[in-house]
Order: C-alpha cells, then sequence, then structure tokens
C-alpha cells in the first residue's frame, strides 16, 4: 500500500544522482591543492637537508599557490613587515591587496603559479633563516614573470613554531 508512492520517487532520484555526474567536470577549473599531493617529489630539496627547510618551503609553495588562486588564506603566511612592504599597509594582504596584485599578473603568469613547486633553498641570510630565489623555483609550464607580489627572493623565518615568508 505505501509501495506504489515509493516506486515513484524512484525514477525522480535516479534522474538527480545521473545529473549529479555532470558536477565538477573535468573541464572546470578549480582551486590548485594548496597542500602537496602525496609523493610529489617536486618539493624534495636535494642541496639542504629536507627536514630542516621543507617546512619552510612549504610555506612558500602554499603562499604561490594561494595567490594563483586569489585565496587569502595565503596572507596569513606573510610577516607583518612584508606583508606591509608588499601590500602597502598591515593587513593590506587581507583587504584587497592579493586581489589587486593578482589583477597585475598576466593569465600566463596565474597559470603557471597553478604548477610552481619550491624544490630548492639557501640559508640566510640570517640565522635559521632561508631564502629562495626567483629562479629557483620550478614550473609545469613556461614560467611565470618576476615582479610585483612575484619577488626576486623570498626569505623564509621562523616566528615561534610557524614558518612565515619575511621578504
Amino acid at each position: 500500500m505505501h509501495v506504489r508512492p515509493l516506486l515513484s520517487v524512484l525514477p525522480l532520484l535516479s534522474a538527480l544522482v545521473l545529473g549529479l555526474d555532470g558536477c565538477g567536470g573535468k573541464d572546470e577549473a578549480g582551486m590548485p591543492p594548496l597542500t602537496p599531493e602525496p609523493g610529489d617529489s617536486r618539493l624534495a630539496d636535494l642541496t639542504a637537508p629536507a627536514k630542516d627547510s621543507y617546512p619552510a618551503r612549504l610555506v612558500l609553495y602554499k603562499f604561490l599557490r594561494g595567490v594563483a588562486a586569489g585565496n587569502v588564506k595565503a596572507c596569513a603566511l606573510l610577516t607583518p613587515d612584508y606583508d606591509r612592504a608588499a601590500f602597502g599597509r598591515p593587513g593590506g594582504c587581507r583587504a584587497g591587496g592579493l586581489a589587486a596584485a593578482r589583477r597585475k599578473l598576466r593569465p600566463a603568469d596565474l597559470a603557471a603559479l597553478r604548477g610552481v613547486t619550491v624544490p630548492t633553498c639557501e640559508d640566510g641570510p640570517d640565522e635559521g633563516e632561508y631564502t629562495v630565489a626567483f629562479g629557483d623555483l620550478k614550473w609545469k609550464g613556461d614560467p611565470a614573470r618576476p615582479g610585483g607580489v612575484l619577488a626576486a627572493k623570498f626569505t623564509l623565518r621562523k616566528t615561534g613554531t610557524r614558518w612565515l615568508v619575511a621578504g
């Protein structure tokens, strides 16, 4: 007696389930991952002890991928001094600075940032800091052009328990 109304709902549910197959298709551009995929060897540091520099390089990786995605969460990876220097004022990254910086980048630069990795770094300039030159970044395809938010070099500094982009 209650079976007939349930049977009439089945075709509708089938259509819904099959219709969901079109969502999130392969042709859609989504946000790139802000964390490396398991087994991503492109973050392997061959010149410095990987266990020491990996957390610092990962912060720069997340920041650059965040710029590509327009994700303001990437602003939390900056020291206040660098935020002020790069975006004009304290908190400038979150307050529209990231969006303005992205508008200055070519579409090809944004595409390149979606595939950037940080495979190596150098010690310094100060004790406990690392430096990554723009030329040491690795790209899946053509590299982005340096300038603006894409500095010639990035300094990574440990602040408390966190690594941050300091310059």
